[in-house]
């Protein structure tokens, strides 16, 4: 599915006995299908359903279905799977009660720079967009909603150089404008557990931090695309700035795998981190890259001031809470580079 190597399909829904009653025959309905985190669940979803003989039914929220669908044309087995046409921001068609699922996740919004400063765009998705959903997909059979957060939520983490963990109080410059994102998603993440308290639904807030693999934009503020995208031009690899920032890159079969587990918890309210603890520096991640794909390059450090809203030398998460839950982090850095390499190249 997506044209994902037949090693990723393989591994997804592989690292956990699977309770038939959490999946078959159950109904999900998901936003941001389209995105990088959406296409690796909707995947490992139809893992579930050819390789268990399970009946999942898929909903996905999309303002383009065509687009959507071109992904498959190499996918016969997209029958289980469902479209609405429509922006989260506008549903005035959809009846309340008109489409009820067992499963909601919440994933439509773009983590790029461009939308953390656009205000307006931001809360009229992530704020407005969850009300409008709640108001027209919440019924009694929902058993439970996904929440795809973002570390975000904790502010300026530089300091956490272990790696910040839930229990963390949030560091916010208020008058800075980037911090409209994570302050955004805090907001989303109180009004599920709100909901769900009140409903008896299970919220489970997945904060989400950095990540590696196929369908990682290569032109966006993502480093670890950026410098594959060097890689596969053959070109050396630009660093505005010392190359100093930590970061962790968690490969999406390992972060797919642990959303699907996340169904399989039943508690009221879960918050948990979503990301790698194996810490990298930029500067070392360039290098490893044309190191691992074999490109005779050069990393070339600026040293020059980039002005970008967040700003974390440290952007690290604390997965002892994860590990406690049984996520795994079965992939490491050098192959992740491999087969996002191998991926983009083929």
């Amino acid at each position: 599915m997506f044209n994902l190597s037949n090693k990723d399909l393989d591994e997804l829904g592989k690292d956990f006995s699977l309770n038939k009653n959490t999946f078959n025959n159950k109904s999900f309905l998901i936003t941001g299908g389209t995105g990088f985190i959406g296409k690796w669940f909707i995947s490992a979803l139809n893992e579930l359903t050819k390789k268990n003989n399970f009946k999942i039914s898929i909903t996905v929220l999309t303002r383009n279905k065509n687009l959507f669908i071109n992904n498959f044309k190499n996918d016969k087995n997209i029958n289980n799977i469902n479209f609405i046409e429509s922006d989260i921001r506008n549903l005035d068609e959809i009846n309340p009660g008109k489409y009820e699922y067992d499963y909601i996740v919440l994933g439509a919004n773009d983590a790029t720079y461009d939308f953390s400063l656009n205000t307006s765009l931001l809360t009229d998705t992530l704020i407005n967009g969850t009300n409008i959903l709640i108001d027209k997909f919440i019924s009694k059979k929902t058993k439970m909603i996904l929440h795809l957060s973002s570390g975000a939520v904790y502010g300026d983490i530089s300091n956490f150089k272990s790696g910040v963990s839930e229990s963390s109080n949030a560091n916010f410059d208020i008058s800075d404008v980037g911090s409209m994102y994570g302050l955004a998603k805090i907001l989303v993440e109180s009004t599920l557990n709100n909901l769900g308290y009140k409903n008896n639904i299970n919220v489970a807030n997945a904060r989400c931090f950095a990540f590696s693999g196929p369908y990682l934009p290569l032109d966006k503020h993502f480093a670890f695309g950026n410098f594959i995208r060097n890689a596969l031009m053959d070109e050396d690899i630009i660093i505005n700035g010392d190359g100093s920032p930590v970061r962790s890159y968690l490969y999406p079969v390992d972060l797919s795998n642990f959303l699907l587990r996340l169904f399989t918890i039943d508690k009221p309210n879960i918050t948990v981190n979503v990301g790698s603890s194996q810490q990298i520096s930029i500067k070392d991640l360039a290098e490893k890259i044309l190191d691992v794909t074999n490109i005779d390059k050069k990393v070339i450090i600026r040293n020059s001031d980039v002005d970008h809203p967040e700003k974390s030398n440290f952007y690290i998460p604390n997965t002892s809470y994860a590990k406690s839950l049984g996520f795994k982090e079965n992939i490491s850095i050098d192959e992740s580079i491999l087969r996002t390499f191998n991926f983009y190249k083929d």
